[in-house]
């Protein structure tokens, strides 16, 4: 399944783009999508490791299995008051 991923912040700043487009085998979950995005994209591997991913308009666990017409985003943490 050909996945469209929207990013935020420091991820769409360090790939110059505001989305990225993977392919992935149906069945696949949060943590194949981030395992995934590392390799083909390494620009934003170092900041895997803390990013979320949001799977239809919710935060997903990596346990989480993505339905082919969710809408998804990388979203890094954010801090402020």
């Amino acid at each position: 399944m050909r996945l469209d991923i929207m990013l935020f912040a420091v991820l769409k700043e360090a790939q110059r783009a505001e989305r990225i487009s993977l392919d992935l085998p149906a069945g696949s979950t949060v943590g194949d999508l981030k395992a995934a995005v590392a390799r083909e994209f390494p620009s934003l591997a170092a900041y895997l490791p803390s990013a979320r991913v949001a799977s239809a308009l919710r935060f997903a666990p990596d346990h989480h299995v993505i339905g082919e017409s969710e809408p998804l985003a990388l979203i890094p943490p954010v801090s402020g008051g």
